[in-house]
């Protein structure tokens, strides 16, 4: 009886075990399989665009949004348009309009990094497949403070710290949901101000011009 006792405890305990482990893959799927993958099964995506989804609502100072973004970038491009739409934003996309499998991303992040750097866009969102290439042709842009992105951690620190005003993103490789979380996390972070941020900034500022 005391032998059976245990049997049914520890039964009881690796039941729990396992039940654990399954929750922890189910949290943990969609940061560790391609994105593209998760597209391709409606059940994951839903619930996970049920639980990342956040609507921000924007600061008067910050409802300015440019997003360009090619090929590669455009299906996410346009979820993330509607996403801003529907949480208060006003966007102004600089395209592609359509789906164009042979175009090129600088010529829309180049327009879009120009309105950030002029004042005429709050902030500005770029995406290509990787989002590589659009963060190297919007860091190109006088003014532009570029960084690509993929975890939520930059995503507030880069804002914070380094005054980020575009934020730059893989359509291959984050999913719409979490990318969503992400560009939440960016739009409701602000500039801390601290000294030691924007005598670092001067820096760049100044190399930056010297280059003219």
């Amino acid at each position: 009886m005391f032998y059976n006792g245990y049997y049914f405890l520890g039964m009881h305990l690796i039941w729990w075990f396992i039940w654990l482990i399954m929750l922890l893959w189910i949290l943990a799927l969609p940061y560790n399989i391609p994105a593209k993958w998760i597209k391709k099964s409606s059940f994951i995506y839903a619930f996970w665009n049920w639980l990342n989804t956040e609507k921000t609502i924007p600061p008067d100072s910050l409802k300015r949004i440019g997003i360009a973004a090619d090929h590669a970038g455009f299906e996410l491009k346009n979820y993330l348009v509607k996403m801003l739409v529907e949480s208060g934003y006003e966007v102004t996309d600089y395209g592609n309009s359509e789906l164009e499998p042979t175009d090129d991303y600088p010529d829309y992040v180049i327009p879009m990094a120009r309105a950030v750097a002029s004042g005429a866009m709050s902030r500005g969102i770029a995406v290509c497949g990787s989002g590589v290439g659009a963060c190297i042709v919007a860091n190109k842009v006088p003014g532009v403070r570029a960084c690509l992105i993929h975890e939520k951690f930059s995503a507030r620190q880069g804002v914070e710290d380094d005054n980020m005003n575009v934020i730059c993103l893989g359509g291959k490789v984050v999913h719409n949901a979490f990318a969503w979380k992400l560009i939440s996390i960016f739009l409701a972070a602000k500039f801390s101000g601290l000294e030691r941020h924007v005598r670092r900034l001067s820096e760049v500022t100044k190399f930056e011009n010297s280059q003219k």
